[in-house]
């Protein structure tokens, strides 16, 4: 315990340092867009640290294939299409039955589309909204009330992007902007209630939507200082960091990890 002076009031300062084994233990942490990627690396790490863990997709045979695969009682798996927003009341419910409480809520869900400006339709621009911005707006809304209601001191973790960082023409950059400035407005709103919300700005990663780069194979990204993609294994380990109690401290942030890419 430290104790700092300000004036003539102390204020008490408890500094945690990360350890690593079962650290999330008792804890139950919901990840959105779970099934591959980054999404399921962070699930993999919650649960070999001791907290239960439910993924969230909108293919239950995926779902049900991942739980076969990871083989943990720790895990839950939940059908549910995150830009569905008269589902979510429901699917947290759902959630909360099955997991008895959330502590952690990880906003990974997202539709990536290599489009331009210029062939982006209405279809498609809603579809990438209301998944990547939409859904994670009324995610987050519910289980803050949640967290609230309950006197539960939860962490919000948002999955955004390098693409938040300089401003954009194309639905996806666009939606990872908002996830940013939603994560500072949040974070400000949230924290008298004990809520901390922080944001991970992802460069471009090794997974399944950049088939050009694998970590067995080749991961040289020429546009990164680096000159190598982000693991997934990477962005799990910043998760589990802003997840811990050495980061109450940390508010409001959107932490990068690029190779250095945006300094380019």
């Amino acid at each position: 315990m430290i104790c700092l002076k300000t004036g003539s009031k102390p204020i008490q300062v408890s500094v945690s340092q990360i350890v690593y084994e079962r650290m999330f233990e008792g804890q139950n942490v919901l990840v959105t867009g779970g099934t591959s990627g980054i999404g399921l690396e962070i699930a993999k790490k919650f649960l070999s640290l001791g907290a239960k863990v439910t993924i969230t997709g909108r293919n239950i045979d995926k779902l049900n294939s991942v739980k076969k695969e990871i083989n943990n009682s720790n895990l839950i798996v939940v059908e549910w299409d995150i830009s569905k927003a008269n589902l979510i009341d429901e699917k947290v419910y759902e959630i909360i039955e099955k997991m008895g409480k959330i502590d952690i809520l990880v906003n990974n869900s997202g539709i990536y589309a290599p489009n331009s400006f210029f062939n982006t339709d209405e279809k498609l621009f809603d579809e990438i909204m209301n998944t990547n911005l939409k859904g994670l707006f009324f995610t987050s809304k519910k289980i803050s009330e949640y967290f609230i209601k309950n006197s539960i001191k939860g962490k919000i973790i948002n999955i955004s992007s390098i693409t938040s960082i300089a401003g954009a023409s194309i639905p996806y950059g666009i939606s990872k902007w908002g996830v940013r400035g939603l994560t500072q407005g949040l974070a400000r709103d949230l924290i008298k209630y004990g809520i901390v919300v922080n944001a991970i700005a992802p460069g471009v990663v090794a997974t399944a939507i950049n088939p050009e780069l694998s970590t067995s194979e080749n991961m040289y990204r020429g546009g990164a200082l680096s000159k190598r993609a982000s693991t997934v294994e990477e962005i799990a380990e910043l998760a589990i960091f802003l997840s811990s109690q050495a980061t109450t401290n940390i508010i409001g942030q959107t932490v990068v990890c690029d190779g250095g890419e945006t300094l380019i």
